[in-house]
């Protein structure tokens, strides 16, 4: 019988769980561990093919079914699977596992001794002879679990007769030692001089039928139609002598079989082999894939997103929705407009970001090219260097730390010259979890040597394309270098994405195939990193939506003071509904603060990006408090700084919504990243400063430097723009071996302190002395070797890492959001509005660490990360100054800078985060008091 099968460990607990592992019980029973599934009273056995047939089961006429299909019904298939109807799985074309008849402990059932009728036909017992047997092994009759259908009833309408009790005795029982299969070599009907059977003995039929024999009585009614089908051929009746045999004519392929049913030896075709039902899904399925779901959170909901997997340029993805499975997109343009560089995107954002098998079809390139285009983006490095082997040091240094990391992308490339459609679908099943397929690209110039080249090729390739899309529920992203809109129009492809190039810019249209052009949009063309990227100015516009007037949807009231701000559920359908509607609670108008004026609405937003409902929630909270406290500015502002941080906990969440990374938000806590007491530090050193030219000083003191001005300069929102840095999204691991990965954040370990030799510049790590190793965040790491690209020190020497996958885009959000209202509230001279967004996002700093006061969020790596970032920025800013001339007399903690000289040459004058203002000026040396 073989190797033994043992169950596998666990089983699913649902149908539901199953579907959604299939693949994974699959590849288990292949591995000798079949999976018992259950349905209602109905008990199957999820084996391969081989199991079954040493169990007894005959698979030669059971339907086949690709995974695809297996899993939409999978429930339908157990069932027929558990009343002794085998259903064969199939990967690509070959068959890889099997259901059948199981006990409810998943002991496999032995089949019956004796084919059963199957339920679509009629066969009473009455009407067939008490001593008749089965067909042998190999022309048993199928079953079809299938309700009949009128059609099946009309093929039986034309069924031959009854016999006559005459001609019935004229045929004895057939044994089953009389019938016996017909050798292969007879195939071919038989000569017509074939003498005739002798007298008094049995003629044996000329065929053995391979469908469920014609009842002798009429069945009763048949259910309701359930699938169309086309009705199998009727067998004539049969004459008083034997005909000659005729040549065998073609039984009908029966639809979703995924088999051609065999053709008899000779005589009359033989009726069409059951079929396998048809995929049907309800209205409420469908509505699964295009609605939005919701999940209770408390008494909100909060939407479940389906964007499909990220191209990598945000403008499209908010057109195209994401890559979704089972389509096929067509990228159309001439060569050198950019569909290859969109095909790559995609690759490498699932590939890299994602860590999501990508398989990525090379008709025309080299496996160089790709590795070449997605180091020169996603690095980037310029890729005309990078070509000719000229980067520079800086940049080689930064390609080496990045090949660690490109290294474990699961990104599979095929530059094989026999590349065909049939290689990338048989390609598709040996990559397990695979969630896209690439194609770059289809030729329109025919070569000889590219099978997926020419017109007539393309056209093929298309529809294989697609079809591979919808069988295996994947996207395939295909470009082509063509933007012909006949040769598109051909095609007749679900999503064509038509790009037109205009130096720096390229302009794509969305075209859906029974809907036409769904909008245009403008991208960057960033050809120096091999890329394309979202434009500075992203306008998308609809090409063909109806212009309704904007239908204005009221805000719900806002929050009580006791409560936070509640976190948004999608952004608000009409950008000028963003104030507050007239409640019982928000009715008394808002009373401005002396000198408020309303401000114009804003021109484009932050980045040209509309963040009006985000910036309407601190709106309605400054309304409210000012409401309660009757104007009073300063009672009002108390009341917001007590509700900072829940309030900007709910803002921060309401900004990650549809956020391409889902950040941990309280992994465990590293044992240096813990306080020793309560009021005291863990072992995180922060570049924070409190330095000053001592060396100035000293010479002003001895008279040896003559006396100075001193502008004492200040930094505006150090914490806010801190927000922008790298961030370790998950749980930081634990790396002895050390080293510096960009793609990286976390906390590094040095053997020492690195050494400083410029007095005229702040130390970058701040004027901290201590002995032995030290423990540094990423942003101070990403400080000292920046230093040491300019030439000011040594590149850090890391000795052990803790680090996870970064982003430099987890707050920035959240930071265009702030600073967004933070700037129109400058302009209308609203100090409580400034007052709030600055103990917001100060408060959301300091919090976000060991702090009972914040409890949504666990991060002191973060919030290190944050401060250092901060400090970092201020020494960015005393070399800034050093560098043009100015000298700097001292730096202190996240905002303070004292420089002579003429700072305004320098720096720009103003209260915005990207400027800075004058405190104070005063001269050195000091006089003394007298």
């Amino acid at each position: 019988m073989g190797t033994p099968h043992a169950l596998a460990p666990t089983r699913p607990a649902t149908l539901h769980g199953a579907r959604n592992a299939l693949k994974q019980l699959i590849d288990a029973a292949i591995q000798g561990h079949p999976t018992p599934l259950t349905r209602g009273p109905h008990h199957a056995l999820l084996t391969t093919p081989a199991h079954a047939t040493e169990l007894g089961w005959d698979l030669i006429q059971a339907p086949t079914h690709s995974i695809a299909d297996a899993r939409r019904q999978l429930g339908d298939l157990v069932q027929y699977g558990a009343e002794g109807h085998p259903q064969v799985l199939c990967r690509h074309k070959t068959p890889v596992a099997v259901l059948i008849a199981a006990a409810a402990d998943g002991t496999p059932a032995p089949p019956a001794p004796h084919a059963e009728p199957a339920p679509d036909t009629a066969a009473p017992a009455a009407t067939s002879a008490p001593d008749s047997t089965p067909p042998p092994e190999g022309l048993q009759t199928v079953q079809n679990p299938l309700p009949a259908t009128p059609a099946d009833e009309a093929a039986k309408d034309l069924a031959p007769a009854p016999a006559t009790p005459s001609a019935e005795a004229a045929i004895a029982p057939t044994t089953s030692s009389e019938l016996q299969p017909e050798p292969a070599a007879h195939d071919t009907p038989a000569p017509a001089d074939t003498p005739p059977a002798s007298p008094g003995t049995t003629p044996a039929p000329p065929t053995a039928p391979t469908g469920p024999p014609a009842a002798a009585d009429p069945s009763p009614a048949a259910p309701a139609l359930q699938h169309p089908v086309t009705p199998p051929t009727a067998l004539p009746a049969p004459p008083s002598t034997p005909p000659e045999p005729s040549p065998p004519a073609p039984a009908p392929a029966m639809p979703g079989t995924g088999h051609e049913p065999a053709l008899p030896a000779g005589g009359t075709p033989a009726i069409a082999a059951p079929r396998t039902p048809r995929r049907l899904a309800a209205l409420a399925q469908a509505l699964d894939t295009v609605l939005p779901t919701t999940a209770p959170t408390g008494e909100t909901t909060t939407p479940t997103p389906l964007m499909g997997l990220s191209t990598g340029i945000r403008a499209l993805d908010d057109v195209l929705g994401g890559l979704q499975p089972g389509r096929f997109y067509l990228v159309a343009a001439v060569p050198g407009a950019g569909s290859s560089l969109i095909a790559t995107a995609a690759a490498r954002t699932s590939a890299l970001d994602q860590h999501q098998p990508v398989l990525y079809a090379a008709s025309g390139l080299t496996r160089a090219d790709i590795a070449a285009r997605i180091v020169a983006a996603h690095l980037p490095v310029d890729y005309r260097r990078l070509r000719a082997g000229r980067l520079t040091p800086t940049e080689q240094d930064d390609t080496a730390a990045l090949h660690h990391h490109l290294a474990q992308a699961p990104l599979y490339i095929d530059d094989g010259t026999d590349l065909t459609t049939d290689a990338i679908a048989e390609s598709v099943p040996d990559l397990p979890g695979l969630v896209l397929v690439v194609v770059d690209r289809l030729q329109t110039t025919e070569d000889p040597r590219l099978p997926l080249s020419g017109p007539a090729q393309i056209t093929d390739a298309a529809q294989a394309l697609a079809h591979l899309a919808r069988t295996h529920e994947l996207p395939v992203l295909a470009a082509v270098d063509t933007d012909d809109p006949q040769l598109i129009a051909a095609l007749s492809l679900d999503i064509t994405i038509t790009l037109t190039r205009d130096a720096d810019q390229i302009h794509a249209t969305v075209t859906e195939r029974d809907l036409g052009p769904q909008a245009t949009l403008t991208l960057h063309a960033d050809l120096a990193h091999a890329r394309i990227t979202d434009p500075y100015a992203s306008p998308v516009t609809p090409t063909s939506a109806p212009q309704t007037p904007p239908t204005t949807t009221p805000h719900a009231p806002a929050p009580t003071p006791q409560t936070p701000l509640q976190a948004p559920t999608g952004p608000s359908p009409d950008p000028t509904a963003t104030q507050p509607a007239p409640t019982a609670h928000t009715a008394a108008p808002r009373r401005p603060s002396p000198g408020r004026t309303t401000p114009p609405p804003p021109q484009g937003g932050y980045a040209n990006r509309d963040y009006s409902y985000f910036t309407g929630m601190i709106t309605r909270a400054v309304d409210e408090a000012l409401h309660d406290h009757d104007g009073d500015i300063t009672a009002a502002t108390e009341a917001l700084v007590k509700k900072a941080v829940p309030n900007a906990m709910a803002l921060f969440e309401a900004t990650r919504v549809g956020g391409n990374y889902e950040h941990t938000v309280y992994p465990e806590t590293l044992e240096f990243l813990r306080k020793k007491t309560k009021d005291g530090a863990d072992e995180i050193w922060e570049g924070r400063h409190n330095w000053t030219n001592t060396q100035l000083t000293d010479a002003l003191q001895n008279g040896t430097h003559p006396p100075v001005t001193v502008n004492a300069l200040d930094t505006n929102a150090s914490f806010l723009s801190a927000f922008k840095t790298h961030l370790p999204i998950g749980a930081l691991i634990h790396d002895p071996h050390g080293g510096f990965d960009p793609k990286r954040s976390g906390i590094y370990r040095l053997p020492t302190r690195p050494t400083w030799h410029h007095p005229d510049l702040p130390d970058p790590i701040g004027n901290r002395r201590e002995d032995g190793p030290v423990l540094l965040d990423d942003a101070t790491i990403r400080l000292l070797i920046r230093c040491a690209r300019l030439g000011l020190c040594e590149a850090p020497h890391i000795t052990e890492c803790w680090t996870s996958g970064a982003s430099e885009g987890l707050l920035e959000k959240f930071r265009r959001v702030l600073t967004e209202a933070r700037t129109n509230a400058l302009e209308t001279d609203d100090t409580v509005t400034v007052e709030y967004i600055k103990s917001m996002y100060s408060k959301f700093t300091s919090t976000i660490g060991e702090s009972s006061v914040n409890r949504d969020i666990r991060r002191p790596d973060w919030m290190h990360i944050i401060r250092s970032q901060a400090f970092a920025n201020l020494w960015y800013k005393s070399h800034r100054a050093h560098s043009n001339g100015l000298t700097v007399v001292r730096v202190r903690g996240t905002d303070e800078l004292h420089v002579t000289g003429d700072w305004r040459t320098v720096f720009t004058e103003g209260r915005l985060t990207t400027q800075m203002k004058q405190k104070d000026q005063y001269l050195l040396p000091r006089k003394s008091a007298r």
